[in-house]
């Protein structure tokens, strides 16, 4: 019997644990579907920003992660800047590179 309590609570530990990264099953994470999917249709609408497929786009809780090149660092913070704005963002994590940016 005590084995089997030791599993559990290991068990239990580690679900805690999983609970404070503050990542979600993809069947409890509509909300973030949702954002990633109306952040991507904005950027198609935005060809200064260039292909839609040169970005990446993740959303975890609400938070928006940004990664890819962009031209310009205009570019770079406008990206940033219209993320923000779609529906139930909490905050935008941009890591867009900038290209040829040493020159």
């Amino acid at each position: 019997m005590r084995p089997y309590l030791l599993t559990l609570g290991i068990f239990a530990v580690s679900l805690s644990g999983c609970a404070s990264f503050g990542k979600c099953a993809p069947e409890n994470c509509a909300g973030d579907a949702r954002i990633t999917a109306d952040v991507r249709e904005l950027i198609a609408e935005h060809p200064e920003l260039g292909a839609p497929a040169a970005l990446r786009v993740q959303t975890v809780n609400g938070v928006v992660y940004l990664n890819g090149l962009v031209d310009t660092e205009f570019e770079r913070r406008n990206a940033e800047s219209l993320v923000s704005r779609v529906a139930n963002v909490k905050d935008v994590v941009n890591s867009l590179d900038v290209r040829n940016s040493g020159r």
